[in-house]
């Protein structure tokens, strides 16, 4: 926590925060910058609609306090974390709201969905060490390396779990899908089309990418994001 700030969850500054602009490929970061396109733009336009100046947005008491509610209770009031206690500006907020989508929905499912794939080779992600790691160059031998792997019926227990967890859900929202239809008029109406639209244009992107690949990436296919966090 002490970490965390807010440009590390606002995927463009976070990319050129580590360098990592020009690595070829690195299709997380070519996958999620599409997105996170696409999202802001979508947010841009529904802002656009019910926030007709950067005063609305400073005069809207309920969403101020919103901010605040994050910043003070998620980040404990830390200035040092860079996230904002409070929005003055349409562009601000623009950013914003697409670092929430994105963080709940597009960078969880990067996170999460390859749990599994990558989990099932145990020495990827341990479920417990039996040693410290190694403090100093030649601790790091083989027996040391087999002795600090768990027991199998811990891996077991690890891998049982993200296998349940890995299967697709019966009620899968995907990103963009909005079945509730809280907007009805008929502009956010054309914004939720024209995002959903986007969407698909980057899964055919995507999917067409993937058979070039010998490993295909397919964590940021927008059919299998989810709307929030969904475990």
């Amino acid at each position: 926590m002490e970490q965390l700030n807010y440009s590390v969850l606002c995927l463009p500054e976070d990319i050129r925060a580590r360098g990592v602009e020009d690595i070829p490929g690195y299709y997380y970061r070519d996958d999620g910058m599409q997105i996170w396109g696409v999202v802001e733009c979508f947010v841009s336009e529904m802002i656009g609609i019910y926030y007709l100046s950067d005063e609305s947005v400073r005069d809207d008491s309920e969403l101020q306090a919103w901010v605040w509610e994050i910043f003070s209770e998620g980040f404990l009031g830390r200035e040092s974390s860079g996230v904002p206690s409070s929005l003055g500006t349409r562009e601000a907020l623009i950013q914003y709201v697409t670092m929430v989508i994105f963080t709940c929905s597009v960078k969880h499912s990067a996170v999460g969905t390859g749990q599994f794939d990558f989990s099932t080779w145990m020495p990827n992600m341990p479920a417990t060490m039996q040693l410290p790691p190694p403090t100093s160059k030649g601790q790091a031998s083989l027996e040391r390396f087999l002795a600090t792997l768990p027991p199998v019926n811990a891996t077991c227990d690890i891998i049982i779990t993200l296998w349940v967890l890995s299967k697709e859900p019966g009620d899968r929202r995907p990103l963009g899908t909005y079945p509730d239809e809280h907007f009805t008029e008929a502009a956010p109406c054309w914004s939720i089309a024209a995002f959903q639209s986007r969407l698909a244009q980057i899964s055919r992107d995507i999917q067409e990418r993937n058979q070039g690949l010998e490993l295909p990436y397919t964590y940021l296919d927008p059919p299998i994001i989810e709307n929030s966090v969904s475990i």
